[in-house]
């Protein structure tokens, strides 16, 4: 495992990032509003983490390096999936135990993402 899957989750992650602030803005409840916007915290907080100890392991990233992907997902509930499918990847490539760090951060989120499948549908069960 090289730099290249980290950069490209970095990328994948600053995507989500983007399409939670287009999701917060036209949310259809204050509470979907408000749980899309803790929610982005935690990606923030996890990418941050994530990135400190990647870049411990292969050295800083230079400026530029950062090029967001946006997801294909326009819905909140696909977002989360998308994003949990990207966690269970990283955990399948990520495997050699100089990465422990990471994959303790990833199975954390991994709580956060599930937590937040779970209110999200809360929510959308009290709108129908």
């Amino acid at each position: 495992m090289r730099n290249e899957f980290i950069m490209s989750l970095e990328n994948r992650l600053h995507g989500y990032h983007t399409r939670l602030k287009e999701l917060h803005f036209s949310a259809p409840s204050m509470s979907e509003h408000k749980l899309i916007d803790d929610f982005d915290e935690d990606l923030l907080k996890f990418d941050d983490e994530v990135m400190e100890d990647a870049q411990a392991i292969f050295g800083r990233i230079s400026v530029g390096m950062i090029q967001p992907v946006l997801p294909k997902s326009t819905s909140f509930n696909d977002l989360l999936n998308e994003i949990r499918a990207d966690l269970v990847k990283t955990k399948d490539t990520l495997t050699e135990k100089m990465y422990t760090g990471i994959i303790n951060v990833v199975d954390d989120f991994f709580h956060t993402v599930n937590k937040t499948i779970y209110l999200n549908n809360i929510i959308h069960k009290e709108l129908d």
